[in-house]
């Protein structure tokens, strides 16, 4: 039996628009001053068609935050005639005021993938090595339901990692925890020094690292839902391998028999570098991954796909 483990690669070799730059055009059409807000607030530079979702993730937590600090403290001046004294309240509701609109990141994703799903109905299946009729199971890190609606594969066979567009609540996020913790301490000694003026500032910081984190360990109950022990074959398609998913991976690894085989899809050699390092990482032996080109694995041309799309 086979474990499919499906990445936003496997959409977009589908034509689907499921890029983070579509992500961005929308934003850019439909909510502008929030990617305006997001991008400048955040120091986050995706303004290139080859930015990946492992990027966005990556650098919501990585904000460069001596310059934000900074900037932040430049807001801390209220002209009150009381000076700096007692605006601590006030300044948490500034700065709270001004960031709270990250809120509404997940709401704008849901928005965007019911729209890139829907062109759904323009695709058809790109690979022979998924079979409906097999006994195989998915572990789908997508929003979207190709696996469903293209390749018609049972729900029951569908473990979808971070929410489906068809049941809300998508999960997007970053890792690290440790940032969070950091900036927690920054707000004890603040406030233990009674100092107004930055322990808004790292309250702030720690909230927003806190509302834009991923707790990879709350939805790692979910991979119960397979029974391993059958599975002989692991195919990684379309996946970074990001360090935000690497606890997934790891889970998965205790899971499954010790001789399984971890075959990697790959376009290039550097990107099969970089997956091959990862798997390592986390404990996978040299002897165990094989590897398969993305032109071999989605092997069916236009001609197959119509012939096959109703078998």
């Amino acid at each position: 039996m086979n474990l499919f483990i499906i990445g936003n690669g496997f959409d977009l070799a589908h034509g689907m628009p499921t890029k983070y730059w579509n992500f961005r055009e929308f934003l850019k059409i439909h909510h502008p001053f929030f990617l305006d807000d997001f991008e400048k607030k955040y120091y986050l530079n995706f303004n290139d068609e080859n930015a990946l979702w492992a990027n966005l993730e990556f650098n919501l937590a990585n904000i460069q935050d001596d310059v934000l600090i900074e900037e932040m403290y430049q807001d801390t001046d209220l002209g009150l005639d009381s000076g700096n004294t007692g605006i601590q309240d006030t300044l948490i509701y500034h700065f709270e005021s001004q960031f709270e609109y990250i809120e509404n990141l997940t709401i704008y994703l849901e928005e965007w993938i019911k729209e890139a799903n829907e062109t759904l109905c323009d695709i058809t299946r790109g690979t022979s090595l998924i079979n409906r009729e097999s006994n195989d199971i998915f572990i789908n890190f997508n929003y979207t339901t190709v696996l469903e609606e293209i390749y018609k594969i049972n729900d029951s066979k569908i473990l979808h990692l971070h929410g489906t567009v068809n049941e809300g609540d998508l999960v997007l996020g970053h890792s690290n925890y440790d940032k969070i913790a950091y900036f927690n301490g920054k707000y004890v000694e603040a406030d233990n020094r009674f100092d107004e003026q930055f322990s808004p500032i790292y309250l702030t910081i720690r909230s927003y690292l806190s509302s834009t984190y991923k707790n990879v360990q709350r939805y790692m109950f979910s991979l119960n839902k397979f029974n391993y022990t059958s599975v002989d074959n692991i195919y990684i398609i379309g996946h970074s391998l990001s360090e935000v998913d690497l606890p997934y991976f790891m889970e998965i690894k205790q899971k499954v028999n010790e001789d399984v085989s971890w075959i990697i899809s790959y376009r290039d050699e550097q990107s099969l570098t970089l997956l091959k390092d990862s798997l390592i990482k986390i404990g996978i032996k040299d002897k165990q991954i094989k590897t398969i080109h993305s032109s071999e694995f989605f092997d069916l041309t236009n001609a197959d796909q119509t012939e096959r799309i109703g078998n």
